[in-house]
């Protein structure tokens, strides 16, 4: 849209609260070791959303019977994956959220197969 003096602004400003003001200022400590695509579902009632943040109250609403990954409620929010790890942190620890991350794997990669598919990208 632009106006009669030449100057224009944008039909969608996206978000107008920087992340570091959702999570008040914090990031990285105390995460849970959360992960992108670790599972997170509301164990309590969507009810108890009203007396929350409106970012922590969205949250618990996504979660609402069934799991969500860390990845698809940034997506959601349209916020950045730190500020929404910091949040759902926040409702794991008050009790809201349970969750749970992916096994790490303690298998190393075989080195010899590693090194055959390397080679035969590079003959390609």
């Amino acid at each position: 849209m632009t106006y009669d003096d030449g100057s224009w602004f944008d039909e969608d400003p996206g978000p107008l609260v920087r992340p570091f003001a959702v999570t008040r200022g914090r990031a990285g400590r105390d995460m849970h070791n959360l992960d992108i695509i670790t599972l997170v579902v509301a164990i309590r009632p969507e009810t108890e959303a009203a007396t929350l943040d409106r970012e922590y109250g969205d949250i618990l609403r996504m979660c609402q019977g069934r799991p969500l990954t860390i990845a698809e409620i940034a997506a959601g929010l349209n916020l950045l994956l730190a500020a929404v790890k910091v949040l759902v942190s926040d409702l794991i620890s008050s009790g809201h959220l349970i969750f749970r991350s992916p096994t790490k794997s303690v298998d190393r990669p075989d080195v010899q197969l590693l090194q055959a598919v390397l080679d035969g990208v590079r003959n390609i």
